[in-house]
């Protein structure tokens, strides 16, 4: 997967004015009473981290590699994971994991009761969230939350999270609530209990402008389930043994989205375990050539 960018001129930066604040509560004496600019004296946290950070100055927290995973030998040490909830009001951040290239990313738990909490809850615009392996540290709770709800407070646009894992511990990977211009790529959603990707049509406005491309679900309760408008959704892979009503992509809530060449794991149709039952979509939704286990869809579901 990798960190994109890391081999321009301002290496992990996004502008040349960009401060680098390093976050590693592993290494020796990490302290949040430091300034984190330099990786021997990183801070402890990354919402100490954030309060440092400018807005649209090209800041970078890059958060440290460590070992807390579930199937890694914690006693070679660096076992502390980030075990936190954070939210985020500076815009144009970038909160970006530095982890070895066969990694899903670094290891960041929730906090709180299970069922409950929010690793990173985005509420600024231009945020961009790449590298971390989302953990429900508490069986429960969600990896990313884009909150876009206005009234001076929440500007969630314009988010895009990439390169990150969300593993089974985890009830929601990504939740958008009236976010737009997310961009959500290179994902792996592996067995999130309720949804990968979700917005609530009930109680929140829905996302739109948005792109979900190149992402991967594995056994997640439902793939993804979100009332888009106007977005484009392209080259997701879905594996789901049970293939229950409504457990692909669904986006019956939305309108004009254009959904194309995503492999799904189930047989052209209408009946029970089919591609008409296992996704939906609106009537002004355009899908084009998704691939099914027995050929390409020729309409929406």
């Amino acid at each position: 997967m990798g960190v994109l960018g890391t081999d321009s001129e301002t290496g992990l930066r996004t502008s040349c004015t960009g401060t680098i604040f390093y976050v590693d509560p592993n290494y020796p004496g990490a302290s949040d009473q430091r300034d984190g600019t330099n990786p021997t004296d990183p801070l402890l946290t990354v919402a100490a981290a954030l309060t440092k950070c400018q807005p649209y100055r090209g800041d970078v927290i890059a958060v440290m590699a460590n070992a807390f995973w579930i199937h890694a030998d914690q006693t070679l040490g660096y076992a502390t994971p980030i075990r936190e909830e954070v939210v985020v009001t500076v815009p144009g951040v970038s909160i970006v994991g530095v982890f070895p290239s066969g990694s899903p990313g670094v290891p960041w738990y929730t906090t709180t009761a299970a069922g409950a909490g929010t690793c990173i809850t985005i509420v600024a615009m231009d945020v961009l969230v790449e590298g971390f392996a989302f953990c429900g540290g508490n069986l429960g709770g969600t990896g990313i939350r884009v909150d876009w709800s206005g009234g001076g407070v929440n500007y969630g646009d314009n988010a895009t999270i990439r390169n990150c894992f969300f593993n089974e511990d985890i009830d929601n990977g990504i939740v958008l609530d009236f976010s737009y211009y997310t961009r959500i790529l290179n994902n792996w959603f592996d067995g999130c209990d309720t949804n990968g990707i979700y917005h609530d049509s009930v109680t929140d406005p829905g996302p739109a402008y948005c792109e979900v491309a190149h992402n991967w679900f594995r056994e997640c309760g439902t793939a993804i389930d979100a009332s888009f408008d106007h977005s484009n959704i392209h080259h997701n892979m879905i594996a789901d043994s049970g293939l229950a009503a409504g457990d692909g992509i669904d986006t019956a809530a939305g309108s004009l989205n254009l959904v194309h060449q995503n492999v799904l794991p189930c047989p052209l149709g209408a009946g029970a375990g089919q591609y008409g039952t296992f996704c939906d979509a609106p009537a002004s939704d355009m899908w084009v050539q998704n691939y099914c286990t027995d050929g390409p869809t020729t309409g929406n579901p």
